[in-house]
């Protein structure tokens, strides 16, 4: 019997040394926002994938005007291959 209180009070201090240990390392993680917070972070976001977005299309349609420019694209291509062939 004697043998069986040590070792419970042995597990009780280890539990009890423990403790900081864990509440240190939680204390380091990142809180996660909430609310007002969040949503701004949700809409910043939004907002910046909107502005890659919008620049990819701006860059993509002005490179295709400059090769429209310098004869690089064929317009009429398109309209001879949906013409069935005689």
């Amino acid at each position: 019997m004697k043998m069986k209180n040590i070792l419970m009070l042995a597990a009780g201090i280890a539990a009890v040394a423990a403790v900081p240990a864990v509440l240190a390392q939680a204390s380091k993680q990142q809180p996660v926002p909430t609310g007002a917070a969040a949503q701004q972070a949700e809409e910043g976001k939004a907002q910046s994938e909107a502005d890659r977005k919008a620049q990819r299309r701006a860059e993509a349609a002005a490179a295709k005007a400059k090769a429209e420019k310098e004869g690089k694209l064929n317009k009429g291509a398109e309209e001879e291959e949906e013409q069935p062939p005689r």
